[in-house]
């Protein structure tokens, strides 16, 4: 194989151009590749662990209610609750209100079994959660 006025000469007859331009090309077509492979991790990640980050009222930090650590009610048969997710383990409940959210600190479990179980979640809410558990009394658990 010889190099003579920019072609590659192989066995005597044969003979090819040298594209300057294949190099990119190849390149390119490598930069797309990597580009689909992050876009499809990107997705992928996000399918795998999701995150819905709420702001609650009276609270500094923003809470992610698709964590594992919440329960989540589906409340859609209600007109004023929009949905409510519990921590078992720090006795910590969210609950949003005509698209409020509100925290309750310190409610047992006793208590959420029977909101779930309620027949009416607005007046169950009125009657046996709000006015009580108020974070400002006890721990506001850290997420």
């Amino acid at each position: 194989m010889q190099l003579s006025n920019g072609k590659i000469v192989c066995h005597q007859a044969q003979a090819f151009e040298i594209s300057p331009y294949k190099g990119l090309i190849i390149m390119a077509k490598k930069i797309t590749i990597l580009i689909l492979l992050i876009l499809l991790l990107t997705i992928v990640t996000a399918c795998i662990a999701p995150e819905n980050f709420v702001y609650i009222e009276y609270r500094d930090t923003p809470v992610n209610i698709a964590s594992s650590k919440f329960e989540y009610l589906n409340t859609d048969r209600s007109s004023f609750i929009n949905g409510a997710w519990y921590d078992k383990k720090n006795k910590y409940m969210i609950i949003s209100l005509n698209e409020v959210y509100y925290h309750y600190c310190g409610m047992p479990e006793s208590v959420w079994i029977d909101f779930k179980r309620a027949e009416s979640f607005g007046r169950f809410y009125n009657q046996a959660i709000k006015g009580q558990y108020d974070c400002r009394k006890g721990h506001v658990p850290d997420y």
